[in-house]
């Protein structure tokens, strides 16, 4: 459901090890692009587009986590 985080450049242009993948679709990536986001150079653009793709998997993530809380109230008739 995640839009790839280079959607508006072009990838080819990026010189980077994150051109490869084009979004962050598990904890695993997350954990690894926040990584990455304070130890490797990178572009503005980059770090951008790094930057708004895991605010967008948090977002959904965090969404995700709602949803399963809201399910066990209900069917616990919280």
């Amino acid at each position: 459901m995640l839009p790839p985080f280079f959607e508006n450049h072009d990838i080819d242009a990026i010189e980077s090890q994150l051109s490869q993948a084009d979004r962050i679709a598990d904890g695993g990536a997350a954990m690894v692009a926040y990584g990455t986001l304070q130890f490797l150079n990178m572009s503005d653009i980059e770090r951008t587009a790094v930057n708004k793709a895991l605010l967008q998997y948090c977002e959904l993530d965090t969404l995700a986590m709602v949803m399963v809380i809201e399910a066990w109230r209900d069917m616990l008739g919280l």
